[in-house]
């Protein structure tokens, strides 16, 4: 059997449950593993400041692999120290941001920019988002601050599911070739640079730590870990996982409500 050394793993509905926590036993095998010299990552499509308290709850001080693979980057001593950037394209982010304010008025238009989030205003997908990630946003005039700030990371835009595939099929029909986007859940869509994906970050990971990609875990539950599952040395999809994603897979465990990211490692590592 290949030795896995190196563990990239999704945050949201892999290693945390519908709560949003880390179980005892989810955090007890990474220490295990961590023990024995195994490298694990954390790679979602969060941004730095919400990955940190999940990072340190489970005692990991490797890179952070944040907005699905757009930024890495090192959180040591309170500051951050960022080792892979790819940003939008000024002007892509101009033209999403000038379709949804005027077609999608209902939709929330959010831009992350390193550790930085910035609003319109402060809706209840805002709030709602807020809660989950445990960071709080900035209020900005969105069209002033698009023509002057750069890097974005991301573009998020949360709505009613209606909504969202409309924008959905805007996109698809947008000659917008630098981007690319794909629904987290029904009522998120995430938006970032073409050539973003956990695979790119987990490629880079990889060679900085001189890890071939045969000797990797995968582990998610989303689309847009299908990428990394398909090619990682062993690929893991979560119970929850859509079918599609568990297809792709080498094997699928149990939903993260039923600590399937332990019994994945447990197996795997047995």
């Amino acid at each position: 059997m290949t030795k896995i050394e190196l563990v990239f793993s999704d945050i949201d509905g892999t290693l945390l449950n519908s709560k949003h926590e880390v179980t005892a036993e989810a955090s007890q095998i990474i220490q295990e593993l961590l023990k024995q010299g195994t490298k694990i990552i954390l790679a979602s499509a969060r941004p730095p400041g919400a990955m940190v308290s999940i990072a340190d709850e489970v005692r990991l001080s490797s890179p952070l692999v944040c907005f699905n693979g757009a930024l890495i980057t090192q959180y040591s001593e309170g500051a951050f120290d960022d080792l892979y950037s790819l940003t939008l394209e000024r002007q892509d982010a101009l033209q999403l941001n000038q379709a949804v304010s005027t077609k999608f008025p209902e939709i929330s238009f959010n831009i992350y920019s390193g550790d930085r989030w910035y609003v319109e205003r402060e809706d209840e997908w805002v709030k709602q988002e807020a809660a989950i990630i445990k960071m709080d946003p900035e209020a900005i005039s969105m069209e002033d601050f698009l023509k002057e700030h750069l890097p974005f990371h991301k573009i998020l835009c949360m709505g009613n599911p209606d909504d969202i595939q409309k924008l959905e099929d805007e996109l698809a029909g947008a000659n917008l070739s630098n981007i690319s986007y794909y629904r987290s859940k029904d009522t998120y869509m995430e938006i970032v640079n073409n050539q973003v994906s956990k695979l790119g970050a987990l490629h880079f990971l990889c060679e900085k730590y001189g890890v071939e990609l045969e000797n990797t875990l995968a582990i998610g539950d989303n689309f847009n870990d299908m990428p990394m599952i398909i090619h990682a040395g062993k690929g893991i999809a979560m119970g929850n996982a859509p079918d599609e994603v568990k297809q792709a897979a080498d094997c699928v465990t149990d939903t993260n409500d039923e600590n399937g990211f332990y019994k994945a490692l447990v197996k795997s590592f047995g």
